[in-house]
């Protein structure tokens, strides 16, 4: 492997859609996305053979899951767990929160 630099306040600039995640970097078979939220996301889903990392860099998301809800602020985490269904959140209008994302690389959007 060959070292891999990423600029996040670069490719933050260059997202201009809401749940349309852009690949920075791989590490052992795990990806690390950049994602902005707008609305809520289109469904419910869950990854059933995976977990997943969300770490908020700018503004606010309510992660919605079957166990309750979790909003969280610039420089919180949480971790979905495989198998919990979950439907991130964000305001309507406004600045579109940024978060990374930290999952297997073959993690699909919807789930499995």
């Amino acid at each position: 492997m060959e070292i891999q630099m990423f600029s996040i306040g670069q490719v933050r600039d260059q997202i201009t859609q809401a749940y349309a995640p852009v690949n920075l970097a791989t590490v052992d078979g795990f990806a690390i996305r950049l994602v902005k939220f707008q609305g809520e996301f289109e469904r419910w889903h869950a990854h059933d053979n995976e977990d997943e990392s969300f770490i908020v860099l700018e503004g606010e998301v309510l992660f919605q899951t079957e166990e309750g809800n979790f909003l969280l602020t610039a420089g919180q985490g949480i971790v979905i767990p495989k198998g919990l269904r979950h439907c991130p959140k964000a305001a309507p209008e406004g600045p579109m929160p940024l978060a990374l994302i930290l999952e297997r690389a073959e993690t699909k959007r919807l789930g499995d």
